[in-house]
């Protein structure tokens, strides 16, 4: 096995992100060093049976090692819009500063299993964070490896960072609708109901420009941002406003990327089953955030230490279960920061 981090990662990086070098030739097949390394790697550890805890320990760490690598870059671009982000050394002292609030006010961080509510005093100016042990995970075929291991270690990187990045999608939209549930998030910025229309979404959008006077964005679910942008160009047009521009945005991007003056992006909402019926995540719902607001997002991420990972063998089916488990500090500070969109006669084909 690959004896060190760095040699870890760099091998990693380059079969994921195909950087080869083909220096040798095996008969009529070129095969590169990269590959060859992993393919020993894999043979190594799969190739005659249950493989020894001690190789299959450095067989996913080296594979973790690349999950975090890849899934920075996707986790600070997503989770940035909404949340200040950050990885520090285990046992760092992390301290929040609180929004300047003359109420008391309601703290809202996630756990493991739920949500937590923290109150909190309306002179209190800082916040300790306090990490909790949370988990993602996954699994990947062990024959896949030993027939094609470049490509099972591609799609055994991409279905662990989203697992990652799922992990987190579900814990904000949890501590959101907590919030909203407790008005912590204001009425002001709350719009539900059937057939939502563009100037219900312009109140909520009206809210964020106002927080800072930036650029909102909304991140939400393909069917509902698609839904809005066709519910705006019948507006536009029936105000003399539709731009060939507009025009051609509707007509050949894929999801459209504007909603009103907001920029829209899609969350990641895979297909959970095999009849295309159902998503992980609520299609219905999206959320509004002011732009323009170094220091105003409203929550707080906070990464402590290194990740740790376990796994088992099944040997039937011949997969590996792994189970990644880090520290972090997940926390709403201020509600004022999020606007919600939530149409119910949304829907995915049955």
């Amino acid at each position: 096995m690959i004896s060190t981090n760095k040699a870890l990662k760099d091998l990693g990086l380059n079969i994921y992100n195909n950087k080869l070098t083909y220096d040798k030739v095996d008969g009529d097949l070129e095969i590169s060093k990269e590959e060859r390394e992993l393919r020993d790697i894999c043979n190594k550890t799969f190739g005659k049976g249950n493989p020894s805890p001690e190789n299959l320990h450095l067989f996913n760490e080296f594979l973790i090692t690349t999950v975090e690598e890849i899934a920075k870059p996707k986790v600070d671009y997503l989770l940035g819009l909404m949340a200040d982000f950050k990885s520090v050394p285990a046992g760092t002292v992390q301290i929040y500063k609180m929004p300047k609030t003359v109420q008391p006010k309601l703290l809202y961080t996630a756990k493991g299993t739920g949500v937590d509510l923290v109150r909190i005093a309306g002179y209190e100016t800082i916040k300790h964070a306090i990490p909790q042990s949370l988990t993602y995970g996954g699994y990947y075929e062990i024959t896949t490896f030993l027939a094609n291991p470049v490509e099972a270690f591609k799609e055994a990187v991409d279905n662990l960072v989203q697992a990652k990045l799922d992990f987190y999608f579900e814990k904000l939209f949890s501590i959101m609708n907590t919030a909203i549930a407790n008005t912590e998030i204001p009425t002001a910025n709350v719009h539900s109901g059937a057939n939502v229309k563009m100037k219900d979404f312009q109140k909520v959008e009206n809210t964020m420009i106002r927080l800072t006077g930036g650029r909102p964005v909304f991140i939400a679910d393909i069917a509902l941002i698609n839904s809005l942008a066709a519910n705006q160009t019948t507006v536009w047009n029936d105000n003399g406003l539709l731009t060939d521009e507009m025009k051609r945005s509707l007509r050949d991007d894929l999801i459209p990327t504007q909603v009103s003056k907001t920029i829209a992006l899609p969350f990641p909402n895979n297909f959970i089953n095999e009849k295309n019926n159902q998503v992980r995540f609520n299609v219905q719902q999206g959320f509004v955030f002011p732009g323009n607001a170094p220091g105003k997002k409203p929550f707080v991420i906070t990464e402590f230490g290194a990740k740790r990972q376990y796994s088992e063998i099944d040997p039937v089916l011949e997969q590996v279960k792994l189970k990644v488990v880090f520290e972090a500090d997940i926390t709403l500070l201020n509600g004022r920061y999020i606007g919600s969109i939530t149409d119910n006669s949304i829907a995915l084909p049955q």
